[in-house]
């Protein structure tokens, strides 16, 4: 029989998400500050951490970052994810070896094993030059695991970021709130609507908006010092954070959000174009063997069947 009071692998979920986590704690070598900083995670669904980063770490990153606006191969979200002018980069890890290098970064990897008690697998960046505005979402409706949540978002901030400069939102505590992917909400597949993708997610958004006013609360705005990162749990709902009045959009805000699956998961999916009710599941390009750390180890990686190549400059 298993002992779900004290073994942290007894149910398939991480464990700071378990509803034995009280138990765990108090069962696990952990010293005190650590077990403080796992109830701080599992109750809001968030830390703060220091990332230790050089001046040098960072203007490297924000180099390649401007670097990247004036290069042609750079993606940036779809329109359908961009609120404001500033347009987000996305994957500037497969062209700056800077900001992969951010994505296993000793603390935040450390700090993410504590808090999750399993290896994590870096498969993601966006880069933001300012706020980006977006409204609340959980990052479970952009990338989820079989089984589920084993994934979580860092934010890193290259300068100070505050209501002024549009900081990210947050509202604590919703990470235990339902999971609403689209089968929950019984949204078609966006392949089978006209414009399905971008009118599916404005729903999304509405939906959201409807459901945090419903529960009468009001999204917390983070600040961060220069160097700092948040780190956030699956469901967490979140966003940008336009202050009418007080954000002057002329100021930078300058970012890096990474997001991370863990090792040993079955499934790595994308839900917005999933079917997971009928087991047809759009799976992400990464697993265990094939991420970012893969690809800072053996300087190549493949992404949907492309390989991308390191540059060694």
């Amino acid at each position: 029989m298993k002992d779900y009071f004290s073994d942290k692998s007894s149910l398939p979920i991480p464990w700071v998400e378990s509803p034995f986590f009280y138990s765990l704690l108090k069962n696990s070598n952990l010293t005190e500050e650590e077990k403080s900083f796992c109830t701080k995670f599992h109750e809001d669904g968030y830390v703060l951490i220091d990332v230790g980063l050089s001046s040098e770490e960072i203007d490297a990153i924000v180099r390649d970052m401007y670097a990247a606006l004036e290069e042609d191969n750079t993606i940036y979200h779809a329109d359908h994810f961009q609120y404001t002018e500033s347009k987000r980069i996305f994957e500037l890890w497969k062209q700056s070896k800077a900001a992969a290098d951010l994505c296993v970064n000793n603390k935040i990897m450390d700090t993410l094993r504590l808090l999750y008690d399993r290896e994590p697998v870096p498969f993601s960046t966006i880069n933001f030059i300012k706020g980006s505005n977006q409204p609340l979402h959980s990052d479970a409706i952009h990338f989820h695991t079989c089984p589920r949540l084993w994934m979580c978002g860092v934010w890193v901030a290259f300068e100070d970021v505050d209501e002024t400069n549009g900081s990210l939102k947050i509202v604590p505590g919703s990470h235990k709130w339902n999971l609403w992917e689209y089968d929950e909400l019984g949204y078609p597949h966006p392949d089978d609507i006209t414009n399905g993708e971008e009118v599916n997610y404005r729903e999304y958004e509405n939906f959201l908006s409807q459901l945090v006013e419903q529960k009468g609360l009001d999204p917390y705005v983070t600040q961060l010092k220069k160097g700092q990162a948040l780190i956030w749990a699956a469901n967490l709902l979140h966003g940008g954070s336009n202050v009418e009045g007080v954000t002057d959009l002329q100021k930078t805000r300058l970012t890096q959000a990474q997001h991370y699956f863990f090792e040993g998961c079955d499934k790595y999916y994308h839900p917005m174009f999933s079917k997971k009710y009928e087991g047809d599941y759009a799976l992400k390009w990464c697993n265990d063997k094939n991420n970012i750390k893969t690809y800072l180890e053996t300087g190549e990686v493949s992404v949907f069947d492309k390989t991308v190549t390191m540059d060694k400059k």
